[in-house]
């Protein structure tokens, strides 16, 4: 089997973990021979000052109206939903107490 240097992470630990559990000496000396060629891919591998860096992942665009405007429009979009569901449920709670003093009025009057 034809094996990719330098390993990746978790195949060099599978490997470090085949080399200390091997049932046998010779497999446990070929697991080691595969350790010592990935540390030799690693020390043949480009130097330091060539290596590329990792690609990273891009957040999104930041807004074009400017952070501050874009704060001033959200923080204003709370205050009107705050403000429509603080009505709503003022509108339900007058409604409810108009209903309670209706059946109140109509059971005296029984």
């Amino acid at each position: 089997m034809k094996q990719d240097l330098p390993l990746s992470p978790r195949a060099l630990n599978m490997a470090r973990h085949r080399a200390e559990h091997a049932p046998t000496p010779e497999i446990r000396e070929a697991a080691s021979r595969l350790l010592t060629d990935h540390e030799l891919a690693i020390a043949m591998g480009r130097p330091l000052h060539r290596a590329v860096p990792r690609p990273t992942f891009r957040t999104s665009r930041p807004s074009p109206l400017g952070p501050n405007l874009t704060g001033l429009l959200l923080g204003a979009l709370a205050l009107l939903g705050f403000l429509f569901i603080a009505t709503v449920l003022w509108a339900h709670a007058t409604d409810v107490a108009a209903t309670m003093r209706a059946q109140a009025a109509a059971m005296r009057g029984m």
